[in-house]
């Protein structure tokens, strides 16, 4: 009993100092990590950490030369975007159908090698990061409360933080297209198809 109040202020620790520090962080219940999403005072957010731990619900396939979301420029390889959404709303979503409060998706891009002898495309290294962010409160006249960012269309390191982004570099396309699914693409990934 001891052992279990002793884990319990620990965790509650880590809650206080991670809302101490202005981010949207929670404690992961398997290992007890925080994984931290942090608004800086001019409205940015650094580039989030612990986000390739979070669900991954899927993967889109782009061709070399098509035009990528990030920099509006044509790709110098074929990629592959990887899908993240933070634990607890992926949760929540596969419930209930609603995206919480607190939503965080990051979409990560992926250089694809040439097909090798055998025809097998593996990933080569990452290219670049985008997330999404429901907050009502910091967000309350964007569309489905979400807000944009994006950490560059280039390898690693990626920038360390973010402006909002406007509503032609991101949100449109949302607005137009996934109206009818709060304005997150849920049903371009199998990983968000809730039961029936």
């Amino acid at each position: 009993m001891k052992e279990r109040h002793t884990s319990l202020f620990v965790t509650a620790l880590i809650a206080v100092f991670t809302l101490s520090l202005g981010g949207l962080g929670f404690v992961s219940a398997t290992d007890g990590t925080v994984e931290m999403v942090k608004f800086n005072e001019d409205g940015s957010l650094d580039l989030p950490v612990g986000y390739r731990q979070w669900q991954h619900v899927g993967s889109t396939f782009l061709p070399k030369g098509k035009t990528n979301i990030i920099d509006h420029k044509p790709t110098k390889t074929a990629e592959m975007l990887d899908i993240y959404v933070k634990p607890d709303a992926f949760n929540v979503y596969m419930k209930t159908g609603i995206w919480p409060e607190g939503t965080i998706i990051a979409k990560e891009f992926v250089a694809l090698n040439n097909p090798n002898s055998g025809g097998v495309v593996t990933e080569d290294y990452y290219t670049g990061l985008s997330v999404l962010v429901k907050d009502s409160s910091r967000f309350p006249a964007e569309a489905g409360h979400l807000g944009y960012f994006q950490y560059g269309h280039q390898k690693e390191p990626y920038k360390t933080n973010s402006p909002l982004q406007g509503r032609d570099k991101c949100s449109f396309c949302h607005e137009e297209d996934a109206s009818d699914q709060q304005y997150i693409f849920a049903s371009h990934h199998i990983g968000l198809t809730r039961p029936k």
